[in-house]
């Protein structure tokens, strides 16, 4: 009991002491790496009159869709109260130009998010930018965590912990870190192994299973890097092929992009990764509590068996999951006739392939990887006797 105990407390003071020295890593950031406007400022503000309307309505017969055919295109100019910032409780004048479907029609009343731009003291451009979203947003994650709570309860609350063990260290350590300059890769894998760590250890302690669905995850989250790297190098496939990072050329060399594009892969795969491997241990450990006499070989059958219902429907999601983020250009793309040669040896399709599949590589391994370690630990002490 003692060993145990110690054993615990070691664990305990290792994750606390990696956490304790990535955060004041991640701390040492330089004005200089992170680059921002000074003159430019989003604030909340309120519309209080409609000082003029500049649009017209476009009546395109020709056109099916009723949304485009009658869309609104034009500049509104509000009146604004500005309620947060530095210029709060001014009366502004504000811009809302409107060209497309997403713009909104807006009334008197209205909370709105502001863009700002002044310039030695004098407010030179006021633009009207979105609806205020905050609140609603806040409101809609707190009835998500509220259900987590209800229903799961002990074991959602512990969830909710972990997940917010998660954000913590996704914002204030791997984004951090990356921005510094840190191997990307490297970083990546230490960041989830912490988290992954904490979080099935807040579910399921350091019992066997938790052991088993820790070291199973990471097995899985290594794997998926491999895969991802290797199918890369095969595909010429790394961060430059995305636009959203070619974003971040001028922060990085070209070592730091192309492992961003690894370390997407790796933190959109490890919850799928985590879940297949505690499905499995926590199978296991009900077969091992149901019957103790159990043989290891029949344990890891009944594990075995497991895992391939888990890798399958994980699999599937995963994929469904990086399908349904491009699904809009893909119909774009089958829409305009795109030839199979052309989509097949596009950068969108490459890089979908690739996520999806290093993903489901390092679930459909992780999953029986996660048997063995378990049939181990559960079986441990029979071995000894």
């Amino acid at each position: 009991m003692k060993k145990s105990h110690l054993i615990k407390t070691i664990i305990f003071a290792t994750v606390f002491i990696i956490f304790s020295l990535l955060f004041f890593m991640a701390q040492n950031v330089e004005e200089s790496i992170r680059q921002h406007n000074s003159h430019l400022e989003y604030n909340r503000a309120r519309i209080i009159e409609i000082v003029a309307d500049h649009t017209i309505i476009r009546n395109d017969s020709d056109i099916q869709d009723e949304t485009l055919a009658n869309l609104r295109q034009g500049t509104v100019v509000f009146n604004i109260e500005v309620l947060r910032g530095r210029f709060s409780g001014e009366i502004l004048e504000a811009n809302y130009h409107m060209h497309s479907p997403m713009h909104i029609d807006f009334e008197v009343g209205d909370v709105v998010s502001v863009r700002i731009f002044e310039f030695d003291g004098e407010i030179m451009i006021t633009e009207i930018r979105y609806p205020e979203r905050t609140q609603i947003v806040f409101i809609l994650i707190g009835i998500f965590l509220l259900f987590l709570c209800i229903i799961g309860g002990k074991k959602g609350i512990q969830s909710v912990l972990g997940l917010v063990f998660t954000l913590i260290c996704v914002i204030t350590l791997l984004i951090p870190l990356i921005v510094q300059g840190y191997p990307v890769i490297l970083i990546t894998l230490i960041i989830l192994a912490l988290v992954s760590a904490v979080t099935i250890i807040l579910l399921a302690g350091l019992s066997a299973k938790g052991v088993a669905a820790i070291l199973g995850t990471m097995s899985g989250v290594l794997i998926s890097a491999l895969f991802a790297q290797i199918s890369g190098i095969l595909l010429h496939i790394n961060g430059y092929n995305i636009a959203n990072y070619r974003a971040l050329a001028h922060l990085a060399d070209a070592s730091g992009i192309s492992g961003l594009f690894i370390s997407s892969v790796l933190v959109a795969a490890i919850g799928a990764i985590m879940d297949s491997c505690m499905s499995v241990a926590s199978a296991m450990e009900e077969v091992y509590h149901a019957d103790k006499t159990i043989t290891a070989q029949k344990l890891f059958k009944s594990g075995f068996n497991v895992s391939r219902d888990v890798m399958g429907t994980m699999s599937s999601t995963l994929i469904l999951a990086f399908i349904g983020g491009s699904l809009a250009m893909m119909i774009f793309m089958y829409a305009t006739r795109v030839s199979f040669n052309q989509l097949m040896n596009s950068d969108m399709i490459a890089i979908e392939i690739i996520m999806g599949i290093s993903g489901s590589i390092g679930i459909i391994l992780a999953a029986p990887f996660t048997a063995i370690i378990a049939t181990k630990l559960m079986t441990m002490d029979k071995t000894k006797d």
